[in-house]
């Protein structure tokens, strides 16, 4: 076996991995938001109704995702590549929409082909491809789109000063096109089997046993109190996630400039692309569940210094900054945590379920943030909300991960598998 054109390989799909989230993930639920506003003002329609695509995003992502752990195994790279062309084609087709409905349409048909090409895909596809530095492969995938979506998302405020909103729509949709079908199509593979090669860091001393005990089954897992803690902890990191795209609204409610909001998300942005290589290298180092619960804690700091900003920009700015570690600990943390708990011998079964709940919840997570706020008037009750959900984030993690132990303890051996799945060869 070539170990460097292996290698090669295996980072190559790290940098396909980051093109398919950044042409579809990032770019049609972070970076289109720059076009929710004239579209709502072409359309006729109130923000609050145009913005409703994107609860119908992840509405569509948890009807898509019972069907990507079964079929993600079977599936052939041009049929990934078929759901990141749909996800274009739609926002394609809205630069012609006349009426918000269609906006509500297409993000729920964007949603379901979302399902095929974000977190559940790229973790499992990372995580084959990597026996070592797994949680570094992951996070860089995801800071290498939120790369793409800096750069493109000046680019669209850009593009309709110069022309209307609806021909810079279809160019944002044709770029995003570019960027994830071929990344699809030729980078992204389910596994290194499947190219006749061995994930980084494969250790050809490994026996067969313990290739074989390397996780459980997903009808197992699931019925097991580790799948609810996991289901449970995603869920509510989604939900205090969102709090990213409330910062314009809380820098409003302290009195400070618009402006000011809008750089409190670029700054967040910025922190992403370094946190997540960064958590992802702690999370190879010290393991998962630590991991975890340390950048919790940075997560905690980070609403404690949004509670006091008031006044202090710099201030804000850094509570912005580090608040995006929740946004992190969403992607490479809670993947990382499943894999661990669960092992990799049905990781992208189990997580595929597990992950049903957290999109779930997060088509609720910004009403929960703004009703909070418009009930009390002020953030305040907002932070106090998101440091309580962290901290029992935080027990469900801790407990997730000392029931996997017992559940990966007593796993049924390699030989009841089912029908379909390959063994080690003997």
């Amino acid at each position: 076996m070539d170990i460097k054109k292996n290698n090669r390989r295996a980072w190559l799909t790290v940098l396909g991995c980051g093109m398919l989230i950044s042409g579809s993930v990032t770019f049609y639920t972070v970076v289109i938001g720059n076009f929710f506003v004239p579209a709502a003002a072409a359309l006729g329609s109130d923000y609050s109704n145009i913005s409703l695509y994107s609860t119908l995003v992840y509405i569509g992502i948890a009807c898509g995702l019972p069907f990507v752990g079964n079929w993600l195994p079977k599936i052939p790279p041009i049929g990934i590549a078929v759901f990141a062309a749909l996800q274009s084609i739609v926002v394609a087709v809205l630069s012609f929409s006349q009426s918000v409905v269609w906006w509500w349409i297409g993000g729920w048909l964007i949603g379901v082909g979302m399902a095929f090409t974000s977190i559940v895909v790229v973790s499992t596809v990372l995580t084959n491809w990597f026996s070592k530095k797994t949680g570094f492969a992951i996070g860089l995938a995801w800071a290498l789109a939120s790369v793409a979506s800096a750069i493109m998302s000046p680019i669209t405020v850009s593009l309709m000063e110069m022309m209307d909103w609806r021909m810079s729509l279809l160019v944002f949709a044709i770029v995003g096109a570019v960027l994830a079908v071929p990344a699809a199509l030729f980078l992204v593979s389910y596994s290194p089997e499947k190219k006749g090669m061995k994930p980084y860091g494969y250790n050809p001393n490994a026996s067969v046993e313990e290739v074989a005990e390397s996780g459980v089954s997903a009808r197992r897992a699931v019925r097991s109190l580790a799948f609810v803690l996991v289901a449970l902890a995603l869920a509510l990191t989604q939900i205090v996630s969102v709090i990213n795209a409330y910062f314009p609204m809380y820098a409003e409610s302290v009195g400070f400039a618009p402006a000011v909001g809008a750089i409190m998300i670029s700054v967040a942005l910025i922190f992403d692309i370094v946190l997540n290589p960064v958590i992802g290298m702690t999370i190879d180092r010290f393991g998962a569940i630590k991991a975890f619960v340390a950048w919790s804690c940075v997560g905690i700091l980070s609403m404690l210094i949004l509670m006091v900003s008031a006044g202090n920009e710099i201030i804000a700015y850094l509570g912005a900054g580090l608040g995006d570690t929740l946004y992190v600990l969403l992607g490479v943390g809670i993947a990382s945590v499943a894999s661990t708990v669960f092992g990799t011998k049905d990781y992208g079964k189990i997580f595929a379920y597990i992950t049903i709940f957290g999109f779930a919840a997060g088509s609720v997570g910004g009403f929960i943030i703004a009703s909070l706020y418009e009930g009390t008037g002020s953030f305040e009750a907002v932070f106090i909300f998101c440091i309580v959900t962290v901290v029992v984030i935080m027990a469900a993690v801790i407990g997730a991960g000392i029931s996997g132990r017992k559940l990966l303890h007593t796993a049924e051996p390699a030989e009841t598998v089912a029908e379909g799945e390959l063994v080690p060869e003997p």
